[in-house]
C-alpha cells in the first residue's frame, strides 16, 4: 500500500512510498483511512522539531472504515465508521496511565510519531482506543475530531469557563477556531486577535459566533480588548497560535487574576512574563493533547451540531499531493487541507 513515511530523523526525511500492508491482531481493528489532517505537529515532525520513532508512518487526525476485526474484538465489525486516541500504547501500570492520563506516559507511544499512523491506505489501532463515529457526522468531519478533542481537554478539562466570560482567543488558526467555537458552546463571549494576513479566518469565525475580531499588527489592540471587555479585560485567554509575542499580549489583555491556558505547541522555548502573570495573579495553565474524556466529549459536541467544522476544511487532496498540502499549510495558504489515500468516490456514506 501507498503512505507517507518518516523514514528516519533530519528535516527532510519524509517520502511518498510502498509499506506493508498492517495485518491486525487480536485485539485490534484494521481501518481503511478515508482522510487525514494536515496538523501543525506534522510540520513539527516533518522538521524534526517533534519527537518521532521512525521508520514511521506519519499522520494522526484520521477518519475511516472497519475492514477486518481480530478474533477478540467485539465492539466493532467491518463496516463500523470510526476514529482512535492518540496515545494508543502506554505501559498501563504507571501513575499516569491509572489515573487515565495516557499522554503523560514515558512510555507512551503515539498515532503518528511512535505507531503507524493515518497517511496511509490503511492502519492497524487497537480496538480499545477506537470510537464510533456518531450517526449523522460525516467521515470529513470526523477527521478533525482529534484536533477538536485537544481543544476539549484544554478548554472543558483544564480551564473553567462560566458563562458570560470574556473569552480571549489568540490566533486564528483551526485551533483557534474551534477553542472558540468550544468556548462559546461553555457560554463564553469570545473575542479572536490575529492579523491582517487573518481577514478571511476571522470572516468565518464570526460567521460562527465570535463576539469580536481584533488585529493586533493595527492601532491599539490592547485598548481595543479593553473597551470590548468593559475596562477590565478578558476573564480566559486561550493562547491557540504558539507565538511568543501572542503569549505577552494574552498576558497583558487579561483581568488580574484572570486564567492563561496554552493550546498551540509553539515547537520551541518561549519566554513568559512571569512578573507581569504575579502581579495580575494569573492562573496559568496547559494541556498536552487529548485523553479519552476529551473524545467523548467532542464526539457529543459535534453529534449535537454544537461544533461546525465543515467550513474549516480548504482541500480534500490525494495523498501523493503531500507535498503541495505541507506546503499550503506552512505558508497559512489554507485553513485545514485532508489528504485522501483512497478516491473519495470509492466512499458511500
Amino acid at each position: 500500500m501507498k503512505a507517507l513515511v518518516k523514514i528516519k530523523h533530519g528535516p527532510d526525511c519524509t517520502r511518498y512510498m510502498d509499506v506493508p500492508e498492517p495485518v491486525p491482531g487480536d485485539d485490534d481493528i484494521k481501518v481503511k483511512v478515508y482522510a487525514c489532517g494536515i496538523c501543525g505537529t506534522d510540520l513539527h515532525l516533518m522538521l524534526d522539531e517533534y519527537p518521532s520513532d521512525p521508520p514511521r508512518i506519519t499522520g494522526h487526525e484520521f477518519s475511516g472504515v472497519v475492514v477486518e476485526a481480530g478474533k477478540n474484538v467485539r465492539k466493532f465489525k467491518a463496516g463500523d465508521r470510526v476514529v482512535t486516541l492518540t496515545a494508543v500504547d502506554t505501559c498501563e501500570d504507571c501513575l499516569w496511565c491509572s489515573l487515565g492520563l495516557r499522554m503523560l506516559c514515558n512510555e507512551r507511544k503515539s498515532v503518528g510519531s511512535g505507531c503507524d499512523g493515518g497517511f496511509a491506505e490503511y492502519v492497524v489501532i487497537p480496538a480499545k482506543h477506537a470510537f464510533l463515529i456518531p450517526e449523522g457526522v460525516s467521515l470529513q468531519t470526523a477527521a478533525l475530531c482529534e484536533p477538536l478533542a485537544c481543544v476539549c481537554r484544554g478548554v472543558c478539562e483544564r480551564t473553567s469557563i462560566k458563562a458570560g466570560d470574556y473569552i480571549l482567543v489568540a490566533g486564528a488558526g483551526i485551533m483557534g477556531q474551534l477553542t472558540a467555537q468550544v468556548a462559546m458552546a461553555n457560554g463564553g463571549i469570545v473575542i479572536m486577535t490575529g492579523l491582517e494576513s487573518d481577514e478571511e479566518r476571522f470572516a468565518l469565525a464570526r460567521k460562527l459566533g465570535v463576539y469580536a475580531t481584533v488585529r493586533v499588527d493595527e492601532g491599539d489592540p490592547l485598548a481595543r480588548i479593553l473597551e470590548l471587555t468593559e475596562g477590565l479585560g478578558a476573564h480566559t485567554a486561550f493562547e491557540c497560535s504558539g507565538a511568543a509575542a501572542s503569549a505577552e499580549f494574552c498576558l497583558q489583555a487579561l483581568r488580574k487574576t484572570g486564567n492563561y491556558t496554552q493550546i498551540a505547541i509553539p515547537g520551541k522555548p518561549i519566554p513568559y512574563n512571569m512578573d507581569l502573570a504575579l502581579y495580575k495573579e494569573i492562573t496559568i495553565s496547559n494541556s498536552y493533547a487529548s485523553e479519552r474524556t476529551s473524545w467523548l466529549i467532542a464526539l457529543r459536541l459535534l453529534e449535537k451540531k454544537l461544533i461546525h467544522i465543515e467550513d474549516m476544511i480548504s482541500a480534500v487532496m490525494p495523498l501523493e499531493e503531500w507535498e503541495k498540502g505541507f506546503q499550503q499549510t506552512m505558508e497559512k495558504r489554507a485553513f485545514k487541507v485532508l489528504l485522501a489515500p483512497h478516491a473519495l468516490e470509492e466512499w458511500q456514506e
